[in-house]
This record gives structure tokens, sequence and C-alpha cells, in this order.
């Protein structure tokens, strides 16, 4: 019989990421949106002299009004993330407690502390996206300012503006780059479109001097984005599992070419016991002792291989399993 702890592991891992792609092509558009606006009102506010900025008092006056779209689409978006995501996957955690059973019933369902800390963490969360939008605000005044200062040509500003925001995906008067960048947002979340999605990307990098780890808020909200959503799940997964006494666990999700070495050896069970079974205490020194790259500060239990970690803990008891590891029935 199959493994019901692992089942419904890979059930909140999978949810998770159908909520990411859901969301993360939201904030596309989002994105796309505020782009066009900011570069349009900018076009609008700043008077030129042969295609030149020449006023700084417009290029102050601007930002309250880069404030508002920002507030307007972003901060809408995010709202949306921490309300209905969170939401939805609190529901799967208490879906996954019930179906695995085993565990008092009380504690098989969403308590008043769970939801008070499904509050919080979407407060917590949510100040994150502000945090974003408050940084780019400024960030992108700034260009305007520095370059009405320096007297730029627009054509300069706008395309700093668009790469702020959008980066390597900003929109461009080049029609390959528009149609390489088009392929890309809508291929990304496709696993069986990677290799394509990558050489895409690579065009755009070496081709056209596009970088792709550059400061821009598509990046910062993407991140943000993937993080919340499954820290928010870890979250979540380890209060109601430490109310139910839960001190085992064990590391579920699938391995692909950039899973990292730690979450490869803990899925396929060569690192720890043969078991894979852990208790908490053996997975903080486990992470203390080690370094990796990507890997993020914080409960290791949380933030799990560290930024774009795609593995979730399972809590278990020990006496479910017998000695070789297999889920007695």
């Amino acid at each position: 019989m199959a493994d019901i702890t692992q089942e419904m592991t890979a059930y909140r891992i999978k949810q998770i990421e159908f909520a990411e792609a859901e969301y993360y092509e939201q904030l596309t558009k989002v994105l796309d949106k505020i782009e066009d606006d900011i570069t349009s009102l900018a076009n609008k506010s700043l008077p030129t002299t042969d295609g030149k900025l020449i006023e700084l008092r417009a290029a102050i006056a601007i930002r309250p009004q880069i404030k508002a779209i920002l507030e307007r689409e972003y901060l809408a978006w995010s709202d949306t993330v921490v309300r209905q995501g969170f939401n939805k996957q609190a529901k799967r955690v208490e879906r996954a407690f019930k179906t695995i059973g085993r565990i008092p019933k009380e504690f098989q369902e969403l308590t008043k502390g769970d939801l008070a800390l499904i509050q919080n963490l979407k407060q917590q969360y949510f100040t994150q996206f502000k945090d974003i939008s408050n940084t780019f605000t400024r960030t992108l005044s700034e260009k305007i300012y520095q370059n009405t200062l320096l007297g730029s040509e627009f054509t300069v500003l706008e395309k700093e503006l668009r790469q702020t925001i959008n980066g390597i995906y900003a929109s461009s008067k080049d029609p390959e780059i528009n149609k390489l960048v088009k392929f890309v947002k809508k291929n990304k979340n496709k696993k069986r479109m990677q290799s394509r999605v990558e050489k895409a990307v690579a065009t755009l990098q070496s081709k056209f001097g596009r970088d792709r780890a550059g400061e821009n808020m598509k990046r910062y909200a993407g991140q943000l984005l993937n993080d919340s959503l499954r820290d928010f799940d870890a979250t979540l997964n380890f209060n109601k599992a430490n109310d139910a006494g839960l001190t085992y666990v064990r590391y579920y999700g699938d391995i692909i070419p950039t899973t990292r070495q730690i979450c490869r050896g803990l899925v396929s069970r060569t690192i720890g016991k043969k078991s894979g079974l852990f208790t908490i205490d053996e997975v903080k020194r486990l992470w203390t002792s080690r370094s990796w790259s990507g890997k993020k500060a914080g409960n290791p239990l949380v933030v799990r291989g560290g930024y774009n970690c795609r593995h979730q803990w399972s809590y278990v008891n020990p006496d479910w399993f017998d000695n070789s590891g297999k889920l007695i029935t």
C-alpha cells in the first residue's frame, strides 16, 4: 500500500506549484501594466528639449504618482496572494492531516491557534511585499531624478525604468527581443519547456546584453511569491505537528537537475538513516553543520533547502513505520 504521508506531502507540494504558476502569471501581467503606466506617466510629466530631460521640479513631483501606481496594481496583487493563496493552502494542510489521520481528531482540524498564526503570517508577508513596493518606488524615482539631473535622453530613462521593473523581461522596440520575452513569460513554469526557456534566456543575455540577475522588481517579487507560499505551508505544518506532539520528520519532493545536494541526499535517503526518519533536533544539527549555495537563515523545518526549494517535511510518529521505514497499515 502507498505511503499516505508521502502522498499527502506530494499533494501539498503540487498544489503550491499550481498556485505559484497562477499567481506568477498574474504578477507578469501586473508588472507589464506597471511598466507601461510608469513609462507613460514619465513621458507625459517630464518636459524635454530635443529629447533630453530638463526639469528637476517635475522629476521630484512624479514620485507620489509612481507610488500610487505600484500600490494600485502591485499591492492589490500581493493582497490576493496572502489572503486567497494562504487560505487555500491552509485548507490543504488541514486536509493532509485529516487524510493521514493517526493523531487525535482535534489536531487534524485548524484550531484557534492555527487561525491566529495564519493571520499573523498574512500580515508578515504582506509587509514584505509592501517593502518591495516601497523600495522600487524609491528606486524608480531616483532614476528619474538622476537622469534629469544629467540631462539624459528620455529614451535612456525609459529603458532604465522598464528594466528596473521587469529586468530581462522588459519590453523593447526590437521585435526579436519581444518575441523571446513573450515566449519565456508564457512557458517559464512549464517543466517540459525548460530547456527551450533556458535557451531563450541565454539568447537575451548574450545577444541583447540583458542581465538575468539584475536588481529588478520582477526578480524580488517573484522570489517572495515562491518563498512566501512554501514557507507559509511549512510554518503552519510545523505548528500543527508541534501541537499534535509529532517530533519526527521525513523529507519529500522530486529530484530534478537543479536539486541541491542536501535535498537530493535527504529525498534519496543517502544522507541520514535509511528509514528517512529524523528527529527535529537531528535536522537542526544537520543544517547547522553544513553549508551550501542558496541556504537561507531560519528554522530548517521552515526554510528547508533554501531559496526556491520545492521540498517539504512531513511530520510523523516513528511508531507508524517498521524497521525498514515502511508505513505500517
